[in-house]
């Protein structure tokens, strides 16, 4: 009884240790518990909405996760998601998991002793988990170079935007082409217990999604035990499942989370309905599967008139916020800056839905083979087979980081398909061919090449654990004393290599470096109309801050004339931005940055005038 007592008390009290000065891994550690916490008081403020009052412990966490990336997404349509508003949510929810312990201590120290009660085989899978969790979650804060990109641009940037100013107001830099941004909501909310743990978040995640599935298991027993086991080594071992702030894990997590509420005889309307909105605001190409889900669920009882609309409501509460946020932000910037970066359409909607429910239906079928007498993998193998589906025809999405969100998908289905298997206590063919994949699965992390093997990245995340304890010197600020020029509130353009360093607070930024920013440096050598002085119009942008890159590098290695012509630097070889560039002033020129004025124009002439005159004279020459 008295270990019992040790631990109640401590899930108490632990997650409040980010309110000390602790440093170093120390204060990972302590920010990793808050953020369960958070969690866990988030999962039980919906449980309660929804009438469950005893609600397992990693299912509220997946509840909690999805309810605030929906509270996150309200602040930044509100314009309020600093640091400081997502610190005040995060220890909101963990006073709730504390009340929520101490008013029921006593039931709490009940259910830790029959947990901890004979049999004890679930240590096992239990102690690997923790052990390679806490060196990937430590080691992934740890890592200062982690620099992640998708098809919208650089999500930390993009974190230090919202941290610092509250909104995602930049349609050019982050115009949430692929996605509503609930990844940005919840790096903002995991920022919030302390700014470091930021870059941690879907290691966390995948923590919290490989506790789940080893908690569905219930492995008491040797068996179930030997596969939690197996789970969570082949889970840390996928040599191709990132674990960086691209949310891989963390919709893995929400995924599993639903098909484990559809397997359940009456699903609990509202949790399903927030996980399904949080899932469909991470990225597009996931929105079939969250919507497929809640067509499962609602399909259970179409007549229940109440519970279609708390399945509605549930849905939009998340996904709302997160649209409204993204329509103000293309609402500050004229229409005309949006068609320089439009690029074609992909064709007929309709036509494409129907080719995914073509592929979708004998893709159900050939899921539920493992397992056709159960309900919940069949309806796991359906929700499956039309995310996978539409994500084939390119429904939703259709950007070169698209095909990787098969990934979360695929996985979930998988980790369902095992917990299923692990309930059957089957020993037939579906059995031997899941055991025999899990095995391949953890000798593919062993044997990768590279960086993907699974000892380089158990070192990397060793070195990282170090760098949090002797943290390198403080690099100097390359962007502050050339902004610092400007005037409050300028409107400034930006090319630059660390776009996470900028003060996004005191001046309106704009960021080109990007997916769909790239395409603006093309370089042509017929005269042509420059998309990037359009879009520079467009903006009203004040300055440019442009950062020297190996663009031209590469236009020297790939195209044989240009390294020809282009020896030496002229107006004939500058690609659009260039261009623009050298026809303003310099207002300074710092470590290979520069701050240019486009408002100044010293000849009088029109912008780009004389850049475009020098461009003809080398092409008549």
């Amino acid at each position: 009884m008295g270990s019992t007592l040790v631990l109640v008390v401590a899930a108490i009290a632990l997650p409040w240790l980010t309110l000390l000065p602790l440093h170093g891994a120390a204060a990972i550690a302590a920010s990793a518990i808050t953020l369960v916490a958070a969690f866990h008081g988030a999962g039980l403020a919906v449980g309660r909405l929804a009438g469950q009052r005893d609600v397992p412990l990693l299912v509220a966490v997946q509840w909690g996760i999805a309810a605030l990336i929906g509270a996150s997404g309200l602040a930044i349509a509100c314009r309020v998601g600093t640091l400081a508003c997502h610190a005040v949510l995060v220890y909101a929810c963990v006073a709730i998991h504390t009340a929520a312990l101490a008013v029921r201590f006593a039931h709490q120290v009940e259910r830790v002793a029959a947990a901890l009660a004979p049999p004890r085989a679930w240590l096992v899978p239990a102690a690997l988990l923790a052990g390679l969790g806490a060196l990937t979650v430590l080691g992934a804060a740890g890592d200062s170079f982690a620099q992640p990109f998708d098809d919208d641009g650089p999500l930390i940037a993009q974190l230090r935007r919202v941290l610092d100013t509250g909104a995602l107001a930049d349609p050019i830099g982050y115009p949430r082409d692929a996605g509503l941004g609930a990844e940005v909501a919840l790096a903002a909310v995991a920022a919030g217990p302390g700014d470091g743990f930021a870059h941690a978040i879907d290691p966390l995640a995948a923590v919290l999604a490989l506790g789940l599935a080893v908690a569905l298991l219930r492995p008491r027993d040797p068996p179930a035990a030997l596969w939690a086991t197996l789970l969570v080594a082949a889970g840390f071992a996928l040599p191709f499942a990132p674990f960086d702030p691209v949310p891989c894990w963390t919709a893995i997590g929400l995924i599993l989370c639903l098909h484990h509420l559809l397997g359940e005889a009456e699903p609990p309307a509202l949790p399903l309905a927030i996980t399904a909105g949080a899932l469909a605001a991470i990225r597009h190409e996931l929105a079939p599967i969250a919507a497929a889900c809640v067509i499962a669920a609602w399909w259970r009882a179409p007549r229940d008139h109440r519970r279609t609309v708390v399945l509605l409501a549930g849905v939009l509460v998340v996904v709302f916020p997160f649209a409204l946020a993204r329509a103000l932000a293309w609402r500050s910037v004229p229409q005309t800056a949006h068609a320089v970066l439009s690029v074609a359409s992909r064709g007929s909607l309709a036509a494409r839905a129907v080719l995914a429910a073509a592929l979708a239906v004998p893709g159900a079928l050939v899921l539920r083979l493992a397992l056709p007498g159960s309900r919940a993998l069949r309806l796991a193998a359906l929700t499956t087979a039309a995310g996978l589906a539409a994500l084939a025809v390119q429904l939703t999405g259709a950007g070169r980081y698209s095909p990787r969100l098969a990934l979360p998908i695929a996985i979930g289905y998988a980790i369902a398909l095992v917990i299923e298997l692990a309930r059957s206590r089957s020993l037939g063919p579906a059995a031997l061919i899941a055991s025999l994949a899990l095995g391949v699965v953890i000798h593919e992390g062993t044997a990768a090449s590279g960086r993907l093997r699974w000892s380089r990245r158990l070192a990397a995340a060793a070195t990282g654990i170090e760098y949090l304890e002797r943290p390198p010197a403080a690099r100097r600020d390359p962007y502050a004393a050339l902004l610092a020029s400007t005037p409050i509130g300028a409107t400034v353009a930006v090319w630059v290599a660390e776009p996470e360093r900028l003060d996004y607070t005191h001046h309106r930024i704009f960021d080109l470096r990007t997916p769909a920013g790239a395409r603006l440096r093309d370089h042509q050598w017929p005269q042509h109309i420059s998309r990037a002085a359009a879009l520079l119009s467009a903006l009203s942008a004040d300055y440019l801050l442009i950062e020297a890159d190996d663009a031209r590098v590469r236009r020297t290695q790939a195209d044989l004339l240009y390294r020809w012509l282009c020896r030496t630097p002229r107006p004939l070889c500058d690609d659009d931005l260039e261009a623009i560039a050298h026809a303003h002033a310099v207002v300074a020129d710092r470590d290979g940055v520069q701050l240019i004025d486009l408002r100044r124009d010293p000849e009088g002439r029109s912008p780009g005038a004389d850049a475009r005159g020098a461009r003809d004279d080398d092409l008549r020459r």
